[in-house]
C-alpha cells in the first residue's frame, strides 16, 4: 500500500499543483479581482465628548478637512459589484485626536472582511479647529420683500423677541445682525407673520455652519400705510444781522412723499420747516432730516431721509425813493366814504436790501398803499406800505395824513 502511495510521487505532486494552478486560474477568469470607487462619503464622528474633556472651557469644533473623502477598494466581481455605501463605517474617533487638532479616518467593510481591501485612500486625516463656545444677544431686523399694494408704504416693522445665539467666538463676532424676511407683496394695512431667522455678516452673506438660536422661528408684526405727496416750504425765522439782508432760499426736495394713518394723512397739506437766521451775516448749506421734521405717525418714503438747504445772506444797501401822494393806492376803503389826502408834499420812502434787487426799484416798481380796513370817519396819519422785490423792505413806514368823510359831504 505504501508502495502505491509513494509511487510516482512526483508526478502526484506536480498534478496537485496543475489543480491549484488551474483552479486559480478558472477562478480569476470567472469572478476576478475587481475595483469599486466612492466618492464623497460622510465620515462618522466617534466620541465626541472627548474634547470637552480635555478643555476647560465649553468647547465646539469646526470640520477644516476631512468631512467626507474618497476611497477605491478592490474585491472579487462577485463581491465589488454588489458593494454599496451602506456596506462601509467610514469613522473618525476623537478620544484620538493628536495634539494638531488631527485624527486619522478609518475604513472598514463589516459585511465581508478581509475579502475587502482599501487600495486607494486608506490614509486620510480629519482636521478640525476648536473654539471657544459663546453665547451673545441680538434683537432681530425685519426685513421686507416685494411691494406692497399700490399706493401704500411699508412702516414699523417689530419682532416679538430677542434671540441668543450660541456658536464658535469667531463665528459670532462676524454676525452683523440677525434678520427675518417677510414678504409684503399686494399687503395693504397691519397684518402679522411667522419667519425664519438668519444670521448676516458685514457683507450681507448668511452665515449658515455651527450657529443655534433660542428660537428657529419668531413673530412678525407690520403696519402697511397709505403714502401722499406734500410740499416742503422753508420758513425763516428771526433776522440777519444788521446791515444784512436774505438774498435767496433755496432747497431740494420741493415735495416729498409721506404715509401714515388715514386721519393724520388728512390733516397735513405741507411740511412747515422753520430756519433761524438770527445774528448771521453768512450761511453755510446745511442737510435736515426729514423724518425728524414730520414728527409721530408720519413715516418718509424712500431711503433719501435729508434736505439740502441753502439760505444766501449779503450786505445790504439802501436806496431812496421818493414818491407823491398821488402814488400811493387806497385799500380797504369803507363805500360809503370818500378820502382826500391832507398831506401834498413829495414823501421819501427808504428801501433796503440786496444791491441787484434795489437797481430795479422806482416810485412805479414799488406801488406804495395805505390799508384803511377798519377806519372810520376823521383824520389820521397811515403808515405807507410797498410792494418791493422778494428781499427788500422799508427800512421804516413813513406816515401820510388822510381826511376821511361821508360820501356827499
Amino acid at each position: 500500500m505504501k508502495e502505491k502511495l509513494t509511487r510516482n510521487i512526483g508526478l502526484k505532486i506536480l498534478s496537485i499543483i496543475l489543480a491549484v494552478i488551474l483552479w486559480l486560474v478558472i477562478t480569476n477568469v470567472d469572478d476576478p479581482i475587481t475595483p469599486a470607487s466612492f466618492t464623497n462619503i460622510p465620515v462618522k464622528i466617534l466620541n465626541a465628548d472627548a474634547i470637552d474633556a480635555i478643555n476647560t472651557y465649553d468647547m465646539v469644533y469646526e470640520i477644516l478637512e476631512g468631512a467626507t473623502i474618497d476611497f477605491t477598494v478592490a474585491a472579487r466581481r462577485s463581491i465589488a459589484d454588489n458593494l454599496a455605501v451602506t456596506d462601509f463605517e467610514v469613522t473618525a474617533d476623537f478620544a484620538k485626536l493628536s495634539d494638531v487638532n488631527a485624527v486619522t479616518i478609518d475604513i472598514k467593510c463589516p459585511r465581508y472582511g478581509n475579502d475587502v481591501t482599501v487600495t486607494d485612500g486608506l490614509y486620510q486625516v480629519m482636521k478640525i479647529n476648536l473654539e471657544e463656545l459663546v453665547n451673545k444677544n441680538f434683537k432681530v431686523t425685519v426685513v421686507s420683500k416685494g411691494e406692497p399694494a399700490e399706493g401704500y408704504f411699508v412702516g414699523e416693522k417689530t419682532a416679538s423677541t430677542i434671540i441668543t445665539v450660541t456658536g464658535p467666538k469667531s463665528k459670532i463676532d462676524r454676525i452683523k445682525e440677525i434678520v427675518a424676511e417677510v414678504n409684503v407683496a399686494g399687503v395693504s394695512g397691519f397684518f402679522s407673520s411667522y419667519e425664519k431667522l438668519k444670521a448676516l455678516d458685514e457683507e450681507g452673506e448668511e452665515i449658515t455652519s455651527n450657529l443655534s438660536f433660542s428660537q428657529g422661528y419668531v413673530s412678525i408684526n407690520i403696519n402697511v400705510y397709505k403714502k401722499k405727496e406734500i410740499d416742503i416750504k422753508i420758513k425763516t425765522v428771526g433776522s440777519p444781522a444788521e446791515g444784512y439782508v436774505i438774498t435767496n432760499v433755496d432747497y431740494e426736495p420741493k415735495s416729498i412723499e409721506v404715509a401714515g394713518d388715514d386721519d393724520i394723512l388728512k390733516g397735513i397739506t405741507e411740511l412747515v420747516i422753520e430756519e433761524d437766521i438770527s445774528g448771521v451775516k453768512e450761511y453755510v448749506p446745511k442737510e435736515i432730516n426729514l423724518q425728524e421734521q414730520l414728527g409721530e405717525g408720519l413715516f418718509l418714503v424712500g431711503d433719501d431721509q435729508m434736505a439740502v438747504l441753502n439760505i444766501t445772506v449779503e450786505k445790504a444797501e439802501t436806496k431812496e425813493i421818493t414818491i407823491w401822494p398821488g402814488d400811493i393806492e387806497v385799500r380797504n376803503m369803507p363805500t360809503d366814504m370818500e378820502l382826500a389826502f391832507v398831506t401834498t408834499t413829495p414823501i421819501i420812502l427808504k428801501v433796503v436790501g440786496p444791491a441787484d434787487e434795489l437797481k430795479e426799484l422806482n416810485r412805479n416798481a414799488i406801488k406804495p398803499f395805505i390799508d384803511l380796513n377798519d377806519y372810520t370817519y376823521g383824520t389820521y396819519a397811515v403808515a405807507i406800505q410797498i410792494e418791493t422785490g422778494i428781499y427788500s423792505d422799508l427800512t421804516e413806514s413813513p406816515n401820510v395824513s388822510v381826511y376821511l368823510t361821508s360820501k356827499g359831504q
